[in-house]
């Protein structure tokens, strides 16, 4: 999945082509090592985010991007870990890069739907 893809998906939302990116990058990932306890433990932060609300919890999803970058530096051997940090890095940044601000709370959410694409392609691959 490229850089492209990911901000034209957080942008503008899921779209067919960009299903089979996620689909490839799900695959990618746990091929490469990549655990979903490694990847729940993201998600589990993401979804309270999304729980409590965006707007009041918007420095918490900004402090994913340290949590993934020491997540991979802390295993990192696990080539997966680094793959999905860069491109959930870059997701994060999409969201706040896209335009208005008040867009802002439409890019989490459908940053949060390609943080479950991914989740799921991982796992329908077989990550465990």
């Amino acid at each position: 999945m490229e850089k492209e893809q990911i901000v034209s998906w957080v942008q503008q939302g899921p779209q067919p082509a960009l299903l089979d990116a996620a689909q490839e990058l799900g695959k990618e990932i746990k091929n490469k090592g990549l655990t979903t306890s490694q990847i729940r433990q993201v998600f589990t932060r993401l979804k309270s985010i999304e729980a409590k609300g965006y707007v009041k919890q918007k420095t918490d999803f900004m402090m994913l991007k340290p949590y993934l970058a020491y997540a991979a530096g802390r295993q990192d051997r696990v080539i997966g870990l680094k793959i999905f940090k860069e491109k959930i890095t870059m997701g994060i940044d999409a969201v706040f890069e896209g335009g208005s601000s008040e867009e802002e709370p439409n890019r989490f959410v459908n940053f949060c739907k390609l943080f479950e694409a991914i989740l799921a392609y991982h796992r329908a691959f077989g990550g465990k």
